[in-house]
């Protein structure tokens, strides 16, 4: 495996530390939405030939941070509530908290579907959870011909306990789903996408 002609790594201690810090700064990022419990922000310009960062903060009043964490953990689970997934399973275990899957994605017609070999790792932390993921080259998954391969160049959970039985969830992501598509269009459509 490796990742765009790089060796494959698997995530430590300072790239889960440097994660929970990009959720929780507000240093350089800029708010685009904020409504009932719902606030994202995006980092770099629209106009950019590369694909901003899209993060989003959810507060989730009745939800306990480990149930949270076990239902974006659960692949299995996964397809009760992304609707926009057309499938996914596991490719291979690397260590008890890392592992590489697949992905694929509905896209609006009359954009060609999008898929993603990923490597992702997680870090319970007390009542703390974290997960991230990004794309791998897999020489026994290449890119399809029904679908464009996108690209993860960083996508993840903080998941943070807020109380009893609430919890407030951070998704990050910059990913560059590849194509025709322009970057800025990517970029000013992610905003809007993102809320939901």
């Amino acid at each position: 495996m490796s990742r765009g002609g790089e060796m494959v790594y698997i995530p430590d201690d300072s790239d889960f530390s440097s994660f929970r810090d990009q959720c929780e700064s507000l240093e350089g990022w800029h708010c685009r939405y904020n409504k009932a419990g719902v606030t994202v922000w995006s980092q770099g310009q629209e106009e950019s030939c590369t694909v901003q960062k899209i993060k989003t903060r959810i507060s989730c009043k009745d939800v306990p941070a480990e149930t949270l964490y076990d239902v974006l953990h659960d692949t299995s689970y996964r397809k009760k509530w992304d609707s926009n997934m057309i499938e996914t399973y596991d490719i291979g275990r690397l260590t008890v908290n890392a592992d590489v899957g697949y992905y694929s994605w509905k896209c609006p017609s009359p954009l060609k579907n999008r898929d993603f070999v990923t490597l992702r790792s997680w870090l319970p932390l007390g009542n703390d959870y974290m997960i991230i993921n990004y794309s791998v080259k897999h020489p026994k998954y290449p890119p399809r011909k029904d679908f464009v391969r996108a690209v993860s160049l960083q996508t993840g959970y903080l998941i943070k306990a807020n109380g009893d039985g609430a919890c407030v969830l951070y998704y990050l992501t910059q990913v560059d789903p590849r194509g025709s598509l322009p970057k800025w269009v990517v970029n000013r459509v992610s905003q809007f996408v993102a809320p939901k």
